[in-house]
Parts: C-alpha cells; sequence; structure tokens
C-alpha cells in the first residue's frame, strides 16, 4: 500500500470488504504492508467518481461511496493513509492499525517483528494485509510482499487472515487464483479459502483464509453483494440495467440553465 493509492478504485473495493467482515462480528487488524510513494502512475483509477446514470457505483454501498468521494478528489500529494483509517473506523470502531512504513532487504525484519506485536490476537481474531504487489511465496524480503512465511506466524496464534494480491499478465487471472489457492492450501490445510476477484481498475484477489473456530461468523455470508459491480467490468456492469440519477455530495452541481428571453430567435441551439 501506499498513500497515492488513498481513495482510487482499488481503496474503494477493499473497504468494502472489510466493511462486510467488521459486520460479521470480527476484530479486524490493518497492515497495510506501507511504502514511500513513488512517481508511477499507480492510484490513478479514480474516474468512478464521475460516473453517471448506469455506470454510477454508488449502488455498492452509498454511505461508503459518499465518505471516498473526498479522498478520491484529491491530488496525489494531499493523500494519506490516515483519511482512509478514518473512514473504515466509521464502521470499526475497534480496527487496530499497523502504518509503520516497510523497508526492503535486512530492515524489513525489523517492522514486521513490530507489525506482528501490536497486531496481536488480544486486538485482532482476523488481520488484513495490504501490500504493494501481493503474496511473493514462502519467504522473502521485498518492502512490496507478503509472505506466506509472515502469514503463519498469525495463522499459528489463532487468526484468520486476508490478504491482497495484484494479478499480473503472466497467464490467465483464473491461473493465477488457482497458484494462489494452492499454496494458500498447502500453508494452511485446516483453513477455509474464499476469493474475491475484482477487475475495476487494476485486477486484484483477495484471498481470505478463515480458522475453523471463525467458520460460524462467515459460513453461508462469504457472498459480498456490495463488490459484486466490481467483479465485472463496466461494460458488462452497465448492461445490468440499474440506473442512478442523484448528484453525489463532491460532484459539481451543474449551472442553472440562463434565463429563457422572448427576444425573436431566442431558443436551443
Amino acid at each position: 500500500m501506499k498513500a497515492q493509492y488513498v481513495g482510487d478504485i482499488g481503496d474503494f473495493g477493499k473497504v468494502l470488504i472489510l466493511k462486510h467482515l467488521a459486520g460479521l462480528g470480527f476484530k479486524i487488524g490493518v497492515n497495510w504492508v506501507l511504502t514511500e510513494n513513488d512517481e508511477r502512475a499507480d492510484g490513478k483509477h479514480r474516474d468512478y467518481i464521475n460516473y453517471r446514470g448506469r455506470d454510477c457505483l454508488c449502488c455498492c454501498d452509498e454511505k461508503v461511496f459518499e465518505q471516498i468521494l473526498p479522498l478520491a478528489k484529491k491530488e496525489k500529494a494531499d493523500r494519506r493513509i490516515e483519511d482512509l483509517e478514518s473512514l473504515i473506523r466509521t464502521f470499526s470502531n475497534s480496527v487496530v492499525f499497523f502504518s509503520k512504513k516497510y523497508m526492503g532487504g535486512s530492515a524489513r525484519k525489523a517492522v514486521e517483528e513490530e507489525a506482528f506485536a501490536q497486531l496481536s490476537d488480544t486486538v485482532a481474531d482476523f488481520v488484513f494485509f495490504d501490500p504493494d504487489n501481493g503474496v511473493g511465496g514462502e519467504q522473502g524480503a521485498s518492502s512490496k510482499h507478503v509472505y506466506l512465511s509472515d502469514l503463519k506466524r498469525y495463522w499459528k496464534r489463532k487468526q484468520s487472515l486476508l490478504t491482497y494480491h495484484h494479478l499480473g499478465r503472466t497467464g490467465t487471472h483464473d491461473a493465477q487464483i488457482g497458484e494462489l489457492k494452492r499454496g494458500f492450501r498447502s500453508a494452511f490445510p485446516d483453513g477455509r479459502l474464499y476469493t474475491y476477484h475484482l477487475r475495476r481498475g487494476t485486477a486484484r484477489v483477495y484471498i481470505l483464509c478463515v480458522r475453523e473456530e471463525h467458520l460460524p461468523n462467515i459460513l453461508d455470508r462469504d457472498f459480498i453483494p456490495a463488490i459484486e459491480p466490481l467483479k465485472i467490468t463496466k461494460t458488462d456492469w452497465a448492461k445490468v440495467g440499474r440506473c442512478c440519477e442523484k448528484i453525489h455530495s463532491v460532484r459539481s452541481t451543474p449551472a442553472a440553465p440562463p434565463p429563457s428571453s422572448s427576444r425573436p430567435g431566442s431558443g436551443r441551439r
């Protein structure tokens, strides 16, 4: 995660998933696996705030939509992870965040130890990991990945897991998700896996790995209606036929038309 991503369409999806899990009664810990901003255009997918009519995404969750719009409109230099945390706290007062920046190489271990201590099983029975690039295999030292060896430590002390993974261009999305699931099944053979593949903006998948003792919270409630429009393309969603005619809070109010005139020749051009 980078502060420059705050408010993009990827953030909208992750907030909707976290709201659903909080609503199931989980105490949530969030490790942003935060890294420094860079000069790349990542986080640019913000045009969703201007969608109108059949494209509008307020149907996902109108309250969250209204809350995230001000964040989405901020310039890159003004985006702050604290604003996203404040939004999440509106539906989960007990959530705990680890927001210290990760470094690569040998410096990574110290930060990971600090995160592990802060997101303890006494404050969170569910931990979300949001690395830039996702799961990097069994182990490693990149600041842009989380590793199965990291996740196993949380699992061992009886915490369930939600992990972001960026889908690349090497192979189909289904093949990449299948490989990811095989890795999780091998690492957590006693866990129940759920995946949420979001296609808007940059393609991504969230993999939910639930411990047996937490299954009563989620059984038959793993379906998340709020993210359904984000699981298909904008074109396919438009075909569904829902339509919103609202002017949402941070959108510009259209200028009033000029008063009509009785002069000859006046009228619409």
